[in-house]
């Protein structure tokens, strides 16, 4: 599977409803975007540690920011991904919470927010952090299916990791210093890989999905079409 980073980020802004669905006109069957609190604890769909529009003369941390500045700027709330998301059931969503976003905001206020703006089955929202204490408490608050970003393949082996036992391991494709992933009760995405070549040799590799920034690309080549099942 090829999991669209942000979207269609080639041709618009990342992370807002113009990539999620020239994405999915692509082809994409998974969508990762990132999601930060504003000042009044509103979830939008956005990256990076700072805002900067220089026309809009803004440039701070999202969450330091209202929601009345926020609507100005080329943004998408988490309640607007979710309402696009309801009519495309078929879709997989990766929703990555920052360890700065779990520090500012609360790891139980995010997920919880980010719960209740689920309508309805979570099955197609799959909750990514780097955090174990915050997965095992977005399990217990109905997200069925959860991801763990590790720095490292040995961190997979530890005790609490294979306890928990996530249905997707991240990992960034130079922190992997071993021929091939390791098995285990999850699958394996490897991030960003935006090259053909590059998603055939983790294939091999043992990676189950890649994450991609270039999903245009991936999409008309033929090598990660007949590795990936598109």
């Amino acid at each position: 599977m090829l999991i669209a980073h942000s979207g269609d980020k080639i041709h618009h802004p990342e992370n807002t409803l113009a990539a999620f669905e020239a994405a999915h006109g692509l082809g994409a069957c998974a969508i990762a975007t990132e999601v930060q609190f504003s000042q009044e604890r509103t979830p939008w769909c956005c990256g990076g540690n700072a805002l900067e529009f220089s026309p809009a003369g803004i440039s701070a941390p999202l969450h330091m920011l209202k929601d009345r500045d926020l609507r100005t700027l080329p943004l998408n709330t988490f309640p607007q991904l979710v309402e696009w998301a309801q009519r495309h059931r078929h879709l997989e969503w990766f929703i990555h919470l920052s360890a700065e976003t779990l520090q500012t905001v609360g790891a139980e206020v995010a997920i919880r927010r980010l719960r209740q703006e689920i309508l309805g089955s979570a099955d197609n929202f799959v909750l990514l952090t780097a955090d174990l204490r915050s997965l095992r408490l977005a399990r217990s608050l109905g997200f069925d299916l959860v991801a763990l970003q590790v720095p490292s393949v040995a961190r997979c082996l530890s005790v609490d990791v294979v306890t928990l036992a996530p249905d997707y391991l991240f990992i960034h494709h130079a922190s992997v210093d071993c021929q091939e992933l390791p098995p285990g009760p999850w699958q394996w995405v490897v991030y960003e890989i935006n090259t053909a070549q590059g998603a055939v040799h983790w294939h091999h590799r043992g990676a189950h999905h890649i994450l991609t920034g270039n999903l245009p690309l991936l999409m008309r080549s033929r090598e990660a079409s007949n590795v990936y099942g598109i």
